[in-house]
């Protein structure tokens, strides 16, 4: 049975949900949590906000450490998102936002390198197995802390340090969550040679001199088709996006052909995902069009 890409996000909720509600029977039988456990009504309705709270700050640990390390590697900040909080780049400004796509609430972070180096790929490798290493890091944190905490907050910290290492193990299983990688997927695909290290390197290259020069005056035609041809739906629609993009920049317009295999592709993708390409779309149609006219 095929699972269509745009239920994913909401499965993994659904695992999450079994994750918690395992641990919460799990830790009746377990003597080492007696005393973590809340015995009051006022400590049961703290454990359960604390664990809420928990969820969300667990799924920030794992994109902060991404985050953190794209900005430390010298890429530029594009997105964060984790549940209900956004902070995205709009041009030249940082903008926090209410987060309305539910499915972003797991968590998104995103940074893009500013030029063209060729050790953009190893930087890459390095942001994508932070993300990770910080589940881990943060849970181990969360278990020790449980410890000294003690109750009500205790059994919330532990439930948080559970959220992180199933972060980890979700993370670190070479697949796919919805039209994404997962990072170990993403970085086998960066590092092994061959067809999909091309693509990934290809992305690099496009997203590098792009952010550089504001244009895509200095993309290569070709990386932009290694996207397009390529049998992935997510991989390609980003190839038609770019393309789309290229053409307009340079000639003014975009062959009907183009556009047709750009509208159905997208019918695979978020809706949300799709409004968002289109209306850059439409903002590079109205910056050229009327350019190359001229």
């Amino acid at each position: 049975m095929k699972i269509n890409p745009k239920n994913t996000k909401y499965l993994e909720w659904v695992a999450m949900a079994f994750l918690l509600f395992g641990t919460l029977r799990l830790s009746r039988e377990w003597t080492l949590m007696e005393n973590l456990k809340p015995t009051t009504p006022e400590e049961k309705y703290l454990m359960f906000a604390g664990i809420i709270v928990m969820i969300f700050v667990a799924l920030a640990a794992h994109e902060l450490g991404h985050l953190i390390t794209g900005l430390l590697e010298g890429f530029r900040f594009e997105l964060f998102v984790v549940g209900p909080l956004g902070i995205k780049r709009d041009g030249d400004q940082i903008k926090l936002y209410f987060n309305k796509n539910l499915g972003h609430y797991g968590g998104v972070a995103a940074t893009s390198p500013v030029d063209d180096q060729p050790d953009n790929a190893r930087k890459l490798a390095r942001v994508l197995l932070a993300g990770p290493l910080a589940s881990i890091l943060f849970a181990v944190f969360c278990f020790w802390l449980a410890n000294l905490a003690g109750k009500p907050l205790g059994f919330s910290l532990y439930t948080g340090g559970v959220i992180s290492v199933a972060i980890f193990f979700a993370t670190t299983v070479p697949s796919r969550t919805g039209m994404f990688f997962t990072d170990r997927k993403r970085y086998q695909r960066l590092v092994k040679p061959g067809k999909d290290q091309d693509v990934e390197l290809a992305m690099l290259k496009i997203l590098g001199r792009f952010s550089r020069d504001g244009s895509y005056k200095q993309v290569d035609q070709k990386d932009i088709e290694l996207l397009v041809n390529d049998d992935l739906p997510f991989v390609k629609f980003m190839g038609l996006f770019n393309l789309i993009c290229f053409q307009l920049e340079h000639f003014g317009e975009v062959p009907e052909d183009t556009v047709r295999q750009y509208r159905a592709i997208a019918g695979q993708m978020s809706k949300n995902v799709v409004l968002l390409f289109d209306r850059e779309i439409e903002n590079y149609r109205e910056k050229f069009v009327g350019m190359n006219a001229e």
